[in-house]
Parts: structure tokens; C-alpha cells; sequence
């Protein structure tokens, strides 16, 4: 695990996609939100839904947040848009470990798809309920955000977001992390992340269909850790470092009733 001053020097000499190529894609609000440890709360970063649980302090939801933003860049910048999404979440991973996270559970495995025609919503609610499930709560947080998404508009700045950048051409990858704080052992975030590869182009990918032999999905499911004052000693930093990202990568995912 490297230092705080190691970590400080790893985002200083870390270069960044210039925040013009994803102007574009800015959501109408974006931006990180006000934080309230008293509930949970979701972003949409990216291709990543971040949740967090009652109780984790509103400055470690804005670092982690940031973390989570710095991550997903470094990783487009090292292995590019259109690459495997198992290697992305490599780079992702280092990246997150280069910021002082501790990765104490990494698995990944190929779904299996014994039928036809089923979605990838229906694919990984099981993936997500099992992996989840020791947690009290975490599971049922992660898959009202998820359901939110499947369901609502697909206008909606947040899920537009999430859809830009979890698509491809026929790749598709995306992340689920929940993130809780424990008094003793710090902030701990339960990610699981898919990947998807299609023989045709994937537009919205909770709305896309698996057909057995026409695609294939794989999850990589990890558990991150990182104490309390590990994070904070990069907070300041880390934010001044993805400032300039924020407003096109990052929306609440308010699960408000919404215009169909």
C-alpha cells in the first residue's frame, strides 16, 4: 500500500484526458452533488453507479467520488476506449491502488448464458444480489439504482451519462460500487463490474438483449479498502486534479418520478 505522499505524487504526475473531449457529454446539473451522510445516496461517474450507505462522512463521499472519476480516467488514458473491458477494469484497479485503496478480494469469472434472449438487466441482478449480500442493505441500495435505470427515461441527464459512456460500438462495460464506513477499519467499497461483447452495435446497455452465442458477459468483482486518514490526506489534491472533469462525468441519480 503506498503512502500518502507516494499517492499524492502518483496524482500529481498522473496526466489526465483533456476535460474538452468530454464536454460534450456533460449531463444538466452534473457535478457532484450535496453530500448528507445521514442517507444513501448515488452517482452515476461515468460507466460506474457509486452508492453510498447511511452514514459515510460527506467528505469521503466527495473523495471517493473523486477517486472513483480519477480511476476511470487514468484507465481511458492508459488502455483507450475501445479496449477489452477486463483490461479496463485492470488499469482500473492499479489506478485505484496507486491512490493508497487496498484490494482485498479480486474475482473474475464469464457468466453463464444458458438461455436466449435474456437481458442484461436479468444477467447480473443475481451477480450483484449474491456478491452483495453479506452486507446489510447494500444489496437492495445497489439494485433500486439499478432498477431506476432499467426503468426510467432514458433521457434523464444521469442515465444519458451512464449510457455514453458504458457503450462502445459492440463493447459495453459498467461498474456498480457500494460504499460503506466502519468506525474500526475505514471506508470499504464493494465494486462489481461487467463487460460485454456483442456481433452487433449496443446502444442502451440495460436495455440489451444476450442471445447465447451471439454475445458474452463477464464480471469482475472486487472489495477495496482504505483508511479513514489515507483518504483524507489525498482529498484536497485528488479534487483540484479531476475539477475539470466533474461537470460532464459526474450526475446524481435522482430515482424521482420522471416524465415518461
Amino acid at each position: 500500500m503506498p503512502t500518502i505522499h507516494e499517492a499524492r505524487e502518483a496524482i500529481a504526475a498522473a496526466h489526465l484526458p483533456p476535460a474538452q473531449a468530454f464536454a460534450a457529454d456533460a449531463p444538466a446539473g452534473g457535478g457532484l452533488p450535496e453530500f448528507d451522510p445521514a442517507r444513501e445516496q448515488s452517482l452515476v461517474i461515468g460507466a460506474d453507479v457509486v452508492s453510498f450507505g447511511t452514514g459515510v462522512e460527506a467528505q469521503f463521499r466527495q473523495a471517493i467520488s473523486d477517486s472513483a472519476l480519477f480511476a476511470q480516467l487514468m484507465a481511458l488514458q492508459e488502455v483507450g476506449q475501445d479496449a477489452d473491458p477486463m483490461l479496463f477494469f485492470d488499469a482500473y484497479f492499479r489506478w485505484m491502488m496507486r491512490l493508497g485503496w487496498l484490494v482485498q478480494q479480486r474475482d473474475t469469472a464469464e457468466l453463464d448464458v444458458k438461455g436466449d434472449g435474456l437481458d442484461v438487466h436479468q444477467a447480473i441482478t443475481g451477480v450483484i444480489t449474491a456478491f452483495l449480500a453479506p452486507i446489510a442493505g447494500a444489496a437492495q441500495a445497489v439494485l433500486a439504482v439499478l432498477d431506476g435505470l432499467y426503468q426510467m427515461n432514458g433521457k434523464a441527464p444521469f442515465i444519458a451519462l451512464f449510457n455514453k459512456r458504458s457503450t462502445r460500438q459492440k463493447i459495453g462495460r459498467f461498474q456498480f460500487t457500494y460504499v460503506r464506513q466502519t468506525a474500526e477499519e475505514g471506508l470499504f467499497a464493494e465494486m462489481a463490474a461487467f463487460g460485454l461483447a456483442a456481433d452487433e452495435a449496443i446502444t442502451q446497455i440495460l436495455f440489451f438483449k444476450i442471445h447465447k452465442n451471439r454475445a458474452s458477459v463477464r464480471r469482475s468483482l472486487g472489495r477495496l479498502s482504505i483508511p479513514a486518514d489515507a483518504l483524507d490526506g489525498i482529498r484536497v489534491q485528488l479534487a483540484a486534479k479531476v475539477q475539470a472533469h466533474r461537470l460532464a462525468m459526474i450526475a446524481e441519480a435522482d430515482l424521482g418520478p420522471m416524465d415518461a
